[in-house]
């Protein structure tokens, strides 16, 4: 779930609930899919139809496709342990690396820009993606996600009930956590 919508629902649960930050990795390996193709495309279609304040763009077919999310998913790894305040900062910055400006967040390059507009030091960048530790952190828990039945980010888990994956309207949250009726429920899985 994006940043701005788990505080938004954070604030209204107050202490009745708390949120966990799990690894998924959208690509687990290294050039899986090389370029944005229509199937990719459709899904980027439908998100910024569902949450249209995501600002997602919509890439051309042939338009390369990022690596891997490893890499980032390591650096906010490293964050989360070592500069917890400036995680959600980071993840923003990344989502928007990935998801508006069509980064891929596999290059350090575009890590070591991340890395400072949100206040944190780029060398936390080399540190991260030289950590087997946490290499191994990120796969674990991309497995244990997965045997979880989630597919892709953002992705909610309710104890007692399915996933919700993908980018869908905040109501589709309320309605899981009990904040409104389920009948009331907009939107649908993505993903």
């Amino acid at each position: 779930m994006a940043a701005g919508r788990r505080r938004t629902l954070a604030k209204e649960l107050g202490d009745r609930a708390t949120f966990e930050r799990r690894t998924f990795l959208l690509l687990p390996g290294s050039g899986q899919r090389p370029v944005y193709d229509e199937y990719v495309i459709s899904h980027r279609i439908a998100a910024r139809r569902n949450a249209p304040e995501l600002a997602f763009a919509v890439p051309q077919v042939g338009h390369p496709y990022p690596r891997s999310s490893l890499p980032a998913a390591l650096l906010a790894q490293l964050v989360q342990k070592a500069e917890p305040a400036k995680l959600e900062a980071l993840e923003e910055e990344l989502y928007r690396s990935v998801f508006v400006r069509l980064e891929d967040v596999a290059d350090p390059a575009v890590l070591k820009r991340c890395a400072p507009s949100v206040g944190l030091d780029e060398a936390l960048v080399a540190r991260a993606l030289d950590d087997e530790e946490l290499v191994a952190q990120a796969k674990a828990e991309h497995i244990e996600a997965a045997e979880h039945g989630i597919s892709g980010i953002p992705a909610l888990l309710v104890p007692g009930q399915e996933p919700i994956v993908g980018a869908v309207p905040l109501d589709v949250y309320r309605a899981a956590v009990g904040l409104i009726p389920p009948t009331a429920r907009r939107g649908r899985r993505i993903g």
